[in-house]
């Protein structure tokens, strides 16, 4: 599986760069807006997913369900999670915008070092021709920009003690879709086979010397610690750069 693919060079490369002159233009409009204010292009944005996804579900039945289709996949935790961010604003607030922008962060440098993990080229031919590639190529590129969004218009203030809830979450999610994807021999998040070729072989010549169920739990231990320190990762990362560019521009307009 490429990296990269022909389709995708085409046609994500072009899309983020419409989305970075939206998300300027958004800046520039509601940046100095009240928060509540700065949340509707999220909450359009998660409302938009949802219908996207019941579109999917609902074509899914109607042409026989496939069980992959059940939304146990890392990029569906945008559907639990996302909401909560847009919408919710109880006492647990901050620990919601901190998974919710941990899991945008993933999603957003994923894409941009390995969109072919995400969806494949097929997928973008298939895009006016196929709902489910359509759903796919839409949904991936909207979360996309939804974590633009959350950046250039500030809707979360990073915390020492993020990663606790980050983590927790992360592990409650690989316990279900693992789980779920043992139980219903379906690869969510990649829980039951790896999707990339190399790896993949590896965990099958690991299965030939140790067995089946030795092999299967190992693997499931090692993909979820490996999603969880990506997911805690990113956070980080996008957190340290977007306190360096606030830093910078502090000190810009001091020296003016």
């Amino acid at each position: 599986m490429q990296l990269w693919e022909k389709e995708q060079v085409y046609t994500l490369l072009p899309a983020i760069g419409v989305m970075l002159i939206l998300a300027f233009v958004l800046h520039k409009t509601l940046g100095n807006k009240s928060e509540q204010i700065r949340r509707i292009p999220l909450q359009i944005i998660t409302v938009i997913l949802l219908g996207l996804e019941v579109v999917k579900q609902l074509c899914s039945i109607l042409k026989g369900y496939d069980l992959y289709h059940l939304p146990f996949h890392y990029c569906s935790l945008f559907l639990y999670v996302m909401p909560f961010m847009a919408f919710y604003k109880g006492k647990y607030k901050r620990e919601v915008d901190a998974i919710g922008f941990s899991i945008s962060s993933a999603l957003f440098l994923l894409m941009l070092i390995y969109p072919g993990l995400i969806y494949s080229g097929y997928n973008v031919q298939q895009y006016f021709q196929d709902v489910f590639s359509f759903h796919t190529v839409t949904f991936h590129n909207l979360a996309m920009f939804g974590f633009l969004v959350i950046i250039v218009l500030k809707l979360h203030t990073p915390y020492k003690g993020d990663y606790k809830p980050v983590i927790g979450f992360m592990l409650l999610f690989s316990l279900v879709a693992a789980v779920m994807a043992q139980v219903l021999k379906t690869n969510y998040a990649n829980f039951y086979t790896c999707n990339i070729p190399p790896l993949e072989a590896v965990r099958l010549s690991v299965q030939a010397v140790l067995g089946k169920g030795v092999t299967q739990l190992l693997y499931v231990l090692i993909v979820a610690a490996l999603q969880t320190a990506f997911t805690l990762m990113t956070y980080y990362l996008f957190c340290k750069l977007e306190n360096i560019f606030a830093a910078r521009k502090k000190a810009v307009n001091q020296a003016n």
